[in-house]
């Protein structure tokens, strides 16, 4: 699947750059290399590794590396070269001495040779790359007068690992989980201020991920007081939000605009249920396209308060949607004791390994979701509803 998602990536990437004369017979990368006035490391792989990154996985794994030829070693956040078992280049990248990530590719060969504007310089790509993200959200339509919240950067999406920049109206929300990231943090402001519509803009460091970098954390603190508003208003497909910046990720889930929107046609004349609801866009959706009553259910007051607040934003019937905090398995054992049920259910938990600890201690258990649909239902499932949208009782279980 990994070998799948990179071809997919690199052919993407490949279709936007501009066509140009065939590359030279020596290598571009090392060219380019050889005249850099600071010289520039090798990473060599392993043999029988370097295909899965000639196919544009993005992420050079330290145990794929055979050995680093550069004296002095390069540091966290050098540019190095990524090269075959015969130290021939394949791409170049940004290296990291102590992530298991230990370069980010950032480039390959076949594409350097294509356009050799970016090659080694890592100001220049960004500016490319984040200006190729814009056109690309522009060529589907975002922002719009409809929605003015989405994702601009989505890090490996956008062939910049480690960075995702999420827009609500005029603010720019970025989410930095890479080293790199951190290093260039004044070149990403300042191709984010270059966008017009941007006015403010908060830089939000993932600490815990940050620290595996090797990032220092009193290192990520602003240096001056931001003047970024921590709260403001956005519109998705119509429907209007109040985003708080303390809350979770950038604030907002843009990604499940298109989910949300699959919700609001299915829910007409449904009851809902909305777990882990956070601040309520499946819920709106689906009470703003005729849903019979809607149930939200999450364990932050925060996000609730923000969730009742939107009902009021959008002007809506709290008669028929609701929110309540509280725990979401303590809220469906009560539930399943009292027989109760939905048409549909939205489940969509925070992730359950935030951190290497937290993964390592949910090895050797076994998660398992148990589907039974129509088991407490007065009605069977209809089958000509999609797939998995149409939930009357779901059982999430961790043996």
């Amino acid at each position: 699947m990994q070998q799948v998602q990179g071809r997919l990536i690199k052919s993407l990437s490949f279709s936007r750059l501009p066509l140009s004369l065939p590359p030279a017979s020596s290598s571009t990368l090392q060219r380019f290399s050889s005249s850099h006035p600071k010289g520039v490391a090798k990473v060599v792989l392993k043999k029988g590794k370097t295909q899965l990154f000639k196919d544009g996985s993005p992420m050079v794994y330290s145990g794929a590396v055979d050995r680093i030829i550069g004296r002095p070693p390069p540091k966290t956040g050098d540019i190095v070269l990524v090269a075959d078992g015969t130290e021939k280049p394949i791409g170049w990248g940004l290296y990291n001495s102590v992530s298991m990530f230990c370069v980010r590719l950032m480039q390959l060969e076949e594409e350097a040779a294509r356009d050799p504007s970016c090659v080694l310089d890592m100001e220049k790509l960004l500016e490319t790359r984040i200006n190729a993200a814009i056109e690309l959200r522009r060529g589907l339509g975002l922002p719009s007068a409809t929605t003015n919240a989405y994702r601009l950067v989505n890090s490996e999406g956008d062939r910049l690992s480690g960075l995702i920049v999420d827009v609500f109206g005029d603010l720019a929300v970025v989410a930095s989980s890479a080293a790199w990231v951190e290093k260039y943090k004044s070149q990403v402001k300042a191709c984010i201020r270059s966008i017009d519509e941007i006015n403010h803009i908060h830089w939000r460091p993932s600490v815990e991920i940050l620290k595996e970098e090797g990032v220092d954390a009193s290192h990520l603190k602003e240096l001056h007081p931001s003047t970024c508003p921590q709260r403001t208003k956005v519109t998705e497909n119509g429907i209007s939000y109040a985003i708080s910046l303390e809350g979770q990720k950038t604030g907002f889930y843009a990604d499940q605009r298109e989910n949300r929107m699959f919700l609001s046609t299915i829910s007409n004349g449904r009851k809902v249920l909305d777990i882990c609801c956070y601040s309520g866009g499946f819920s709106l959706n689906a009470v703003k396209r005729g849903a019979l009553s809607v149930t939200g259910v999450d364990t932050s007051l925060p996000a609730i308060e923000l969730a009742r607040e939107n009902i009021a934003l959008n002007n809506l019937d709290p008669g028929k949607i609701s929110f309540l905090k509280e725990d979401a398995n303590a809220f469906m054992k009560a539930a399943l004791s009292r027989n109760e049920s939905w048409d549909i259910v939205i489940l969509d938990p925070p992730k359950l390994a935030p951190s290497k600890k937290g993964a390592a201690s949910m090895a050797g258990r076994k998660i398992t979701v148990v589907r039974e649909a129509g088991a407490a239902c007065d009605h069977p499932i209809d089958p000509s509803y999609p797939e998995g949208a149409y939930l009357s009782n779901v059982l999430l279980r961790v043996l």
